[in-house]
């Protein structure tokens, strides 16, 4: 395959990844508020299906974007522009909220009944919308590449 066809293949699958991340970031930022105001059952449901939202998009898009990602800067090393280590930077600090917080508050919550208490939820809420704030930044820099 020729080099140029590879570059495509990546930077398709490499916006696939960021649609299937932002996109399982933003389902967890519309069904944490539903949750928080859902009855028990509706509640476990509800965090059930982020969880599986956490598995199905989040991990794979992350995974889908760190590895094409790198792929891409590998085979353009010479490249080192400031947008590119800035997006790098808040993709890993987005990441490293939903990994340090996020994903294991998310576990506990569909296994015990909501997820504790409301500063917790509060936090929790507050932590989703900064890491998707974030990804938007980073999709932003990723596409304008302004520097």
């Amino acid at each position: 395959m020729p080099y140029a066809a590879q570059v495509a293949v990546l930077r398709t699958l490499h916006v696939f990844g960021a649609i299937f991340l932002l996109g399982g970031v933003s389902t967890h930022a519309l069904l944490r508020p539903m949750a928080a105001r859902a009855t028990d059952a509706a509640q476990q449901a509800l965090y059930q299906l982020a969880w599986r939202v956490e598995l199905a998009m989040v991990y794979t898009g992350s995974a889908l974007v760190l590895i094409t990602g790198v792929l891409m800067w590998i085979g353009d090393i010479k490249r080192f522009p400031g947008w590119l280590v800035l997006g790098f930077l808040l993709y890993a600090a987005a990441v490293g909220l939903d990994g340090a917080f996020l994903a294991p508050n998310l576990r506990r919550a569909r296994t015990a009944a909501g997820e504790g208490s409301q500063p917790v939820a509060a936090a929790a809420m507050t932590i989703q919308l900064v890491a998707w704030l974030l990804l938007v930044v980073v999709v932003f820099l990723m596409v304008a590449q302004p520097f």
